[in-house]
């Protein structure tokens, strides 16, 4: 308590003070700013003086080399960086953003990242890699845009993602973060493809785009996974030419367009970064600035790591008589890794992402503006070798920087998570559909020309780029991480029908270089957020509905290695695990819409593609659960629809889900080439026929299934079989089970509907007629002879004379057939509603089959007393009326 009166003494003290002095106070800050205003442009060129970087000739003499481990001019050097610093932080903390600024801008260029394309990117590394002062500039201006991000603007913003572009291209990013830090040259989700499958996409992508003659040697790969590319592409300053025979293609004087993969970045494999200097030893801690925090100054640091890297491998040991000569750390490294290890150390790549959490949203809107713009007019200045320091949007972006700077989108929006919302909604939406929407009618042109500004026109597909794919897969990421929140799902959701065809502008082809795994795996990463799944509304289910059923479409693919199965990442694969985790998922119970029933037809049809009866089987059974639950689903999706109520007088509601099932069902059963997959389907569709939603739908619409899903797909299948019946061999059983089941498709919902299918006169008619028809084509004539074919013929025929008498004594019962002899049974079809015509048509039909005529007569016998029945009863009633009125 005492200790809180002291501090709010000492408050009320101050603000005394402060209205005493507030005017000497305001005073104080102007003269500051008029000094400082009067002062930046001399301190600017005296930065410049102590930076002053050397001419071209310096690093092509020997002399250069000595330059390496900091022993010149360090002292120039360290005062420069102290100088920048402290003159960037006076002027960020007295508000001067205009003047901070022109300083950052100008300290930017002054690293000679920027600006300079003319020169090939050997010699663009030389100029980098042996000074040290153009080393300092990019040491304060990535410190300084992690300090005051907020104020550094959009160009600075643009110089900061310039220079990492640039030093991405000039392989100085080091794939290790430093001590206690990540990489920037890393995602922090797991890659979406394998390792076998991300090393294969790699190789077809560079033959795509280099257009490489000759293969690689896949008995002797190289021992690191990144120098596995790099006998393809390379740019090391050693053997700058070794590949150039192998591209067809005509290179551009700023080698940028042979960077292709982003995170490659070793260009020999005498920098393997595993014999790195500091590795084993206590090297200088990264300089973290705070205001808490006493340390050296940021030129100190700097100075203090030259200093370090000069002393290794040349500590005074005892003589042992083991050394070898040239066992100087320093010798065995070279100058690129050295400088990569050495600005690992002293730069925090990787904070540019972190440290984006505290921006203000002015700071991040303009973070993430130059992003976008840079990559949007990437293609503008692929041509260009040379921009002045006040065209920033010139600035040249390599395909690998391309993909770059789409995964830091990526990565910046995953860290503000709390501000996802905004930063979807006005930055990264509209980047994503203007990348990969497709727009027809626009014009085409070639893939590889610059956009026009005078008369821009956009291409209605494009090509698939290492930037392409990873815009595709940011949206995925994306997509993965908005599952999981209620508020922004469906909206960020609804963005992946963008990622193919109708929607999507990505040229897409079968046998060529795709995305479909990418797509698979990400679709599967959304759905397995089941929890999250379940808010979502009809537009987000629309965009996950229709990349399963892209999915499911592109899956398949015969493998000569495995016939019959599919592989662990197979497209088709993917979505089936996905449609079953969803259909089973409690959570999702009645949320799934029903339109995911294309999407199973199409796990069907891959099934059939790949030769896999497994994975047609397990989508017809999926098909079975979604009909198990379609009524459920159905009042579930349309009260939702028509929160009034939805009007199931006629149960039209029921049929537009019913059907479409029917239908998925029917066509396996129909066209599979497979006949254990035409055997489960036609159970299952007989089975669905006579379920209870038939009696809940109309009956002319039950009529109309009959004919054109139960009676065509029998028909067809029965045709099918008679036809290759020579052909049965050994599989007797298999073909007799088919032709029971066809049989049992055609007689069980004819019998379990049939006082539904009564109710509609002229459609009934139709509906026995043609199961005569396919009677008669079964039955046939009486001619069977001995051979385990015609025993297969035989035992069908038997069969199905059995159904059909079944079928007639049914009809007989219900006075719909009679006898053509009986009159009074005549009379009575006739006042039942013209059962004359049904009556004459069906003996007509049996007596014409061969194999049935011996039956006719009995037939024709149950039909008599069955009319007989009929009439007894009737008079027995009149007798015993008659005979209680004698009794009176």
């Amino acid at each position: 308590v005492e200790r809180w009166k002291d501090v709010m003494r000492s408050a009320k003290s101050m603000e005394s003070h402060q209205q005493i002095f507030g005017k000497d106070v305001a005073d104080a800050k102007n003269l500051k700013e008029l000094l400082l205003e009067s002062a930046w442009q001399p301190i600017l060129s005296a930065i410049s003086g102590l930076w002053g970087v050397a001419s071209e000739e310096f690093y092509e003499l020997d002399g250069g080399m000595q330059n390496l481990d900091g022993t010149y001019g360090v002292q120039s050097v360290r005062i420069g960086i102290d100088l920048a610093h402290e003159i960037l932080s006076s002027s960020s903390n007295l508000g001067r953003s205009d003047i901070f600024q022109d300083l950052f801008n100008s300290i930017c260029y002054m690293s000679g990242l920027l600006g300079d394309y003319n020169a090939d990117i050997d010699q663009r590394a030389n100029r980098f890699i042996y000074s040290i002062e153009r080393q300092s500039a990019l040491t304060v201006a990535i410190n300084i845009a992690e300090e005051s991000g907020d104020i550094i603007g959009l160009d600075g913003w643009k110089c900061v993602w310039g220079m990492i572009f640039e030093l991405r291209d000039l392989q100085l990013l080091s794939t290790k973060g430093g001590i206690g830090r990540r990489s920037i040259i890393s995602e922090s989700d797991p890659d979406l493809l394998t390792i076998d499958a991300r090393n294969d996409f790699y190789l077809k992508m560079v033959r795509d785009m280099q257009g490489l003659n000759e293969s690689y040697d896949a008995e002797g790969p190289p021992r690191k996974a990144t120098s596995f590319f790099g006998s393809f592409f390379s740019s090391s300053a050693r053997d700058p030419g070794d590949y150039a025979d192998s591209l067809t293609n005509i290179r551009s004087i700023n080698g940028k367009d042979d960077q292709l993969v982003w995170d490659y970045l070793s260009s020999s494999e005498d920098e393997d970064e595993k014999e790195s200097i500091g590795d084993g030893h206590d090297a200088v801690p990264f300089f973290e600035r705070t205001q808490t925090q006493k340390g050296p100054s940021i030129g100190a640091a700097f100075e203090n790591q030259l200093i370090y890297e000069s002393s290794v491998g040349k500590e005074e040991m005892p003589v042992t008589g083991l050394e070898r000569m040239g066992n100087d750390l320093s010798i065995q490294q070279s100058p690129r890794a050295r400088v990569r290890h050495r600005l690992s150390q002293l730069v925090d790549f990787s904070g540019l992402i972190s440290e984006s959490r505290y921006l203000d949203m002015d700071g991040l809107s303009d973070l993430l503006n130059a992003l976008v713009e840079m990559i949007r007019d990437s293609s503008k200045s692929l041509n260009n070798t040379r921009a002045s320091e006040g065209e920033l949007a010139s600035l040249p972006l390599s395909p690998a920087s391309e993909a770059f700077a789409e995964i830091l989108l990526c990565e910046i929006a995953l860290k503000n998570r709390d501000r996802f919302a905004h930063v979807w909604e006005n930055i990264l939406c509209a980047h994503y559909n203007s990348r990969l929407t497709y727009r027809p009618g626009w014009g085409r042109q070639n893939s590889d020309s610059a956009l026009s500004d005078t008369n821009p026109q956009h291409p209605e597909t494009v090509a698939l780029t290492p930037g392409i794919e990873k815009c595709v897969t940011g949206v995925l990421r994306l997509c993965i991480y908005a599952s999981s929140r209620n508020t922004l799902a469906s909206e960020v959701l609804s963005t992946l029908k963008v990622l193919h065809p109708p929607f999507g502008a990505l040229h897409w082809s079968p046998q060529e270089l795709n995305l479909d795994k990418h797509l698979a795996e990400g679709l599967w990463r959304v759905c397995r957020n089941v929890d999250g799944l379940s808010h979502i509304n009809d537009e987000g289910w629309s965009g996950i509905l229709g990349l399963l059923e892209w999915c499911a479409s592109r899956g398949g693919m015969p493998s000569a290695q495995r016939v019959g199965s599919l592989a662990e990442d197979d497209p088709s694969l993917q979505a089936f695990r996905s449609l079953h985790l969803m259909l089973h998922a409690v959570e999702l119970k009645d949320c799934v819409p029903f339109g995911v029933v294309r999407s199973i037809r199409s796990i069907v049809e891959a099934g059939e593609r790949a030769q896999c009866p497994k994975l047609s089987i397990a989508g017809l059974d999926l098909l079975q659960v979604l009909h198990s639950r379609m009524e459920s689903l159905a009042v579930f999706q349309n009260a939702a629809t028509n929160p009034i109520g939805p009007d199931d007088s006629n149960g039209q509601y029921l049929l537009k889900y019913w059907l479409p099932t029917l239908e998925a069902i029917g066509e396996p059963a129909e066209k599979s080439r497979n006949g254990h997959v035409r055997q489960h389907a036609l159970s299952l569709l007989t089975d669905a026929l006579i379920d209870r939603h038939g009696r809940s739908i109309p009956a002319t619409s039950l009529c109309d299934i009959m004919n054109t899903v139960c009676l065509h797909v029998a028909g067809r299948r029965i045709a099918d079989l008679l036809r290759v019946r020579s052909g049965f061999g050994s599989d007797f059983d298999e073909c007799l089970i088919e032709l029971e089941l066809c049989i049992s498709l055609i007689f069980k919902p004819f019998l379990h509907h049939l006082k539904t299918l009564v109710s509609v006169e002229g459609d009934f008619v139709g509906i026995w007629i043609s199961m005569l028809g396919i009677m008669s084509q079964l039955l046939g004539d009486d001619s069977v002879s001995s051979g385990d074919d015609d025993d297969v013929c035989r035992m069908t025929k038997e069969l199905g004379s059995e159904h059909l008498r079944n079928a007639v004594m049914v009809l007989i019962a219900m006075g719909l057939i009679t006898d053509d002899s009986n009159s009074r049974g005549e009379q009575q079809q006739e006042s039942n509603g013209g059962g004359q015509d049904i009556s004459s048509v069906t003996w007509a039909a049996i007596g014409s089959i061969g194999y049935c005529k011996p039956l006719v007569e009995e037939w024709r016998q149950s039909a008599r007393e069955s009319a007989m029945d009929n009439i007894n009863p009737s008079q027995n009633v009149v007798n015993v009326n008659v005979g209680e009125e004698n009794a009176d």
